[in-house]
């Protein structure tokens, strides 16, 4: 998959293209109706596929949120359109200017621009100053073909990125994974902890998570992948209140029947369950006694359910 960022210059490309259109964080159940259609227009009518998508939130661009945090990043997202057989990726840089621009500029530079000839977007798809743009505006224009697509239920409720990122505060990793279509994944390098874990026979390995969007604090069961193996393991995500605690919340997993040197690995966090919310305990014998629970509760789970 060739990934393009759309800085405002021609794009070379011959071939006719369908693309989906959005931001696609997550990249979940509902984004993907509209990567199916994209691959069904694209066989039908011999076109190459394609997402387009931008390289940060608007909201953040705008100065309506003031910190960005991903489901997917967007090195997930290349990786999860490349299964998909997806030929493009475009990757719009927006700016306050790209925001202010009218709908059918949007239009000319970035789909006319790519040789788009037929988009795919959801329902309630806008775009151009104001958000002024929409599905309709799209149909207007005689040179593209459009395919809309309507909202994707699970448990009578709408999925959305949104709905995600709420159940993920909460907690409740078996129904966002239902959402996503896979579990719930966050990629990072093995960075220096303070070794408290080591110090009470619970080693961790500390992750960078840079600006994923961290599940909510507590203990959880997870998948561990370090250079292609998998192994079982139990996430803390927290301040470690027992000790004297942190200024940011720490992602640190202690990976069973591992006893290996791996700072400066990269490695991927698949969540399982969700175990208990992290608490402060009145000395580290208790901690310890929580941990060896946890601990059996999590191996009981992986064998029971064998996933």
């Amino acid at each position: 998959m060739k990934v393009i960022y759309l800085r405002g210059q021609k794009v070379n490309i011959e071939q006719p293209i369908c693309s989906a259109i959005g931001f696609f964080d997550g990249l979940h159940v509902g984004h993907m109706a509209l990567v199916d259609e994209v691959i069904k227009v694209s066989n039908k009518k011999g076109y190459a596929k394609a997402l387009m998508t931008f390289d940060h939130y608007p909201l953040y661009v705008l100065g309506k949120i003031t910190e960005e945090k991903y489901l997917t990043s967007m090195d997930d997202r290349i990786a999860i359109l490349e299964d998909k057989g997806i030929d493009y990726l475009f990757v719009i840089e927006f700016t306050k200017e790209v925001a202010a621009i009218s709908p059918e500029t949007f239009i000319e530079r970035y789909l006319i621009n790519c040789h788009i000839q037929h988009v795919v977007c959801g329902y309630d798809f806008r775009f151009g100053a104001r958000n002024s743009g929409d599905p309709t505006t799209l149909k207007k224009h005689t040179d593209l073909g459009v395919s809309v697509i309507d909202e994707v239920i699970y448990k009578d409720e709408k999925i959305s990125s949104s709905r995600i990122r709420n159940h993920l505060e909460r907690g409740q990793i078996e129904d966002l994974n239902e959402l996503l279509g896979r579990q719930y994944t966050i990629k990072g390098e093995v960075i220096k902890g303070r070794r408290i874990g080591h110090s009470i026979g619970f080693p961790t390995a500390n992750i960078d998570y840079h600006s994923y969007f961290l599940p909510v604090n507590g203990v959880y069961g997870v998948k561990v992948y370090i250079q292609g193996q998998c192994y079982i393991g139990m996430c803390n995500i927290g301040y470690n209140p027992t000790f004297t605690a942190l200024d940011k919340p720490s992602l640190e997993v202690n990976i069973f029947d591992f006893n290996q040197d791996i700072y400066g690995e990269k490695i991927v966090v698949e969540f399982y369950l969700f175990i208990r919310k992290e608490k402060s305990f009145h000395n580290k014998d208790e901690l310890i006694q929580q941990l060896n629970l946890d601990q059996a509760y999590i191996q009981k789970y992986f064998q029971t359910y064998h996933v």
